[in-house]
């Protein structure tokens, strides 16, 4: 019984390093989202600030040149705005695949656990058994030796 225990120990160390590597997964990801909403907040401001710039110069002589350049940088700030939402839609949906992983993994861990609990209790539970069982066989022959010993004198 107790390769037994420990063979499924081995399996459940196993199943938390598993665990774990999810959760560090899970943490990754997480800064990586953290990283990109930093990211496109700031691009958002660069975006309003252009905005703002290009305001500005609508009631002054500006070239058709300069007018395009600022348009364009617009246009530059709203394409890393697009592509910074479609990385974090991407990121979000490798959290939530990840998620699912970790809940599962850790239910395989929790399974895991008790099953070797039970275990466990199930042999602590034979012993006492066993242990009960030889305690009353040697009360047994002291009592039966006692009473033939004491009735024979």
């Amino acid at each position: 019984m107790k390769e037994k225990v420990d063979r499924f120990q081995r399996i459940l160390k196993t199943r938390e390093k598993s665990r774990e590597e999810e959760q560090l997964l899970l943490a990754d990801q997480r800064g990586e989202e953290e990283r990109l909403v930093t990211r496109l907040d700031v691009l958002h401001t660069e975006k309003k600030k252009a905005f703002d710039e290009f305001r500005t110069q609508q009631g002054e002589l500006v070239s058709p040149r300069e007018m395009w350049f600022h348009r364009r940088s617009i246009d530059v700030v709203d394409k890393r705005i697009c592509d910074g939402n479609s990385s974090l839609c991407d990121v979000r949906q490798a959290i939530e695949a990840t998620e699912v992983r970790l809940v599962e993994k850790h239910r395989e861990v929790r399974i895991m656990e008790n099953y070797i609990t039970s275990m466990l209790d199930d042999w602590r539970t034979s012993i006492l058994k066993s242990e009960q069982s030889e305690m009353d066989d040697i009360a047994g022959i002291r009592h039966g030796n006692g009473t033939r010993g004491g009735s024979g004198s």
